[in-house]
């Protein structure tokens, strides 16, 4: 997902085998945990879509397997007057149902066995409570669409809405006649029985192999236009408004290219199609699975709506495909899709990957997470307050000091190793760790420890000392360990040392003159400068 700020990237540094990890905290249970003595295994939606009467109108039918004995399910959901919600078994039997705020509680006919699976329905029918919206455009064309993220999707489907919990999700969509539609999954054979088409509508299945969590599942109804795209037989048609088109065209060029390094770096794509969809979400744009979504006014800047559409590509490795099993783990979607996202967008003409970290970094610098908190914190009242500087920006320097760390070729085979033993799953950070150790055959929870669990960064001061500079680190607490590269001395005579800073103060030696001094000339450090 990318918010309307920018995004970024990173640099290097290390610690000492030897230096103590502080101790862990106790374990916090969140209160948008994963629930897990059952597994949702199978979304089957069959939805109406009325654009004139604002009205959705379906069903969904559910396989969930029992993780231990149950004798009740529960889901998050929502409902309303103007949002009717009903359970019954295959057979149409109702379900008792315990309601409140944003859950539900299904009394089962007879208990489950563990391991066994259990099926039932959801009746729907009105105008949703919230995650699935009929709103005009910006042009005043009626559209209607799902915006989930982070826990909107129980505003209209009754689901397990947590990131842990990955399910297939197949629909049979119907929608306006004269209306174009988009969602998760491919085209597929409609199943026998399915309804036939009403009067007045088209129809679409679509199904996937690859399971997602609720929050990623997405479709949009609406009188889009169609823009083509090639070079790729997965890109199918993007959806525009009709009045954009034009500026469409001039930015809807690069996905083939990108599509083909991050196959060719990380491995397979995983979700068949890829197309993206202009609506009026609320983020700058959102990483669908296949139909990434897309602001109304991306197309209104080149530069800007690239860098976002590189964001959102990056995002099908990275958040997507591996997934995060906990909301406060978000960084690994989106420090991932900061970074490498202009690394894709460098690719394509926009600004040097260095270029774009020096603006990550200064972004960061001037927030007040970047001050108070660390990129995993836990403490918030709604997961979309876990977005924010530490886990885009932040994230993001993260993983470009761990390439300075181990190099190129070792950064690069660790982050494969990692899509490929993950792909299709929802992980944490620990996960990616022992990956990474794994392949570069050293022990690096220090530098993670480090990096995302303490608040701030290097503050240094630097002065001459003789033929030395010395370094201060006069941030509060222990000192960080990391790699500094420094430029002295002007013209024939300039010159770089890159040394490995380790203590609150270390006088470094400087073969020539020790004047006109640049700390991290290449931006490879996330640090601030005290005078």
């Amino acid at each position: 997902m990318k918010r309307t700020a920018p995004c970024l990237l990173l640099s290097a540094f290390l610690l000492p085998a030897q230096t103590p990890a502080p101790a862990a905290a106790p374990p916090r249970v969140s209160p948008f945990a994963d629930i897990a003595s059952q597994d949702v295994r199978h979304y089957a939606i069959t939805l109406q879509v009325d654009l004139q009467q604002r009205r959705l109108r379906g069903d969904v039918r559910y396989t969930i397997t029992a993780v231990d004995d149950l004798a009740t399910i529960r889901l998050d959901a929502q409902r309303s007057e103007a949002w009717q919600v009903r359970f019954t078994t295959p057979d149409g039997t109702e379900l008792p149902a315990t309601w409140q705020s944003d859950h539900v509680t299904l009394t089962l006919p007879q208990p489950a066995a563990k391991g066994s699976d259990v099926q039932f329905v959801a009746q729907l029918d009105g105008t949703p409570v919230d995650g699935f919206y009929f709103q005009d455009n910006r042009y005043g064309d009626r559209l209607a669409f799902t915006d989930h993220y982070s826990i909107r999707a129980r505003g209209w489907l009754p689901c397990e809405d947590n990131p842990t919990d990955r399910a297939r999700f197949s629909l049979l969509l119907f929608y306006p006649t004269g209306s174009e539609a988009i969602g998760y999954g491919a085209p597929a054979n409609v199943p026998a029985g399915a309804p036939p088409v009403p009067a007045g509508c088209r129809g679409a299945y679509l199904d996937s192999a690859t399971e997602i969590p609720p929050y990623m599942f997405a479709i949009a109804v609406g009188p889009f236009a169609r823009v083509h795209e090639d070079g790729d037989p997965r890109l199918i048609d993007h959806f525009v408004y009709p009045q954009d088109v034009d500026k469409a065209k001039a930015l809807l060029v690069h996905h083939a290219g990108w599509l083909r390094t991050m196959e060719q770096t990380f491995g397979p794509y995983a979700f068949g199609k890829y197309t993206t969809v202009q609506c009026p979400t609320r983020w700058g744009g959102f990483e669908a699975p296949g139909n990434v979504q897309l602001a109304e006014s991306l197309f209104d800047q080149a530069e800007a709506g690239t860098g976002t559409l590189a964001h959102e590509l990056a995002h099908m490795w990275f958040g997507d495909a591996v997934g995060y099993a906990e909301w406060h783990e978000v960084w690994l979607s989106e420090g991932f899709a900061t970074y490498f996202g202009p690394w894709l967008h460098a690719e394509a003409g926009g600004p040097p990957l260095q270029d774009s970290m020096a603006q990550a970094r200064a972004v960061w610098r001037q927030s007040f997470e970047g001050r108070t908190k660390t990129v995993r914190d836990d403490r918030f009242s709604h997961p979309d307050r876990a977005l924010n500087s530490n886990t885009y920006p932040k994230g993001a320097w993260v993983l470009h000091m761990l390439r300075g760390e181990l190099g190129d070729e070792t950064f690069f085979a660790a982050v494969k190793a990692y899509y490929e033993q993950f792909r299709g799953q929802s992980v944490r950070t620990s996960d990616f760790v022992a990956v990474v150790e794994r392949v570069a055959k050293r022990e690096l929870g220090w530098f993670f420890t480090q990096w995302l669990d303490r608040v701030g960064c290097p503050e240094l001061r630097v002065r001459a000392d003789g033929d030395a500079l010395v370094v201060e680190q006069v941030q509060k607490g222990e000192p960080f360990t990391f790699w500094l590269r420094l430029r002295t001395g002007t013209g024939e005579g300039r010159q770089e040392t890159r040394v490995r800073i380790e203590q609150r103060q270390q006088r470094v030696t400087i073969d020539g003159p020790v004047d006109n001094v640049l700390l991290d000339p290449l931006v490879e450090l996330l640090y601030r400068q005290v005078r």
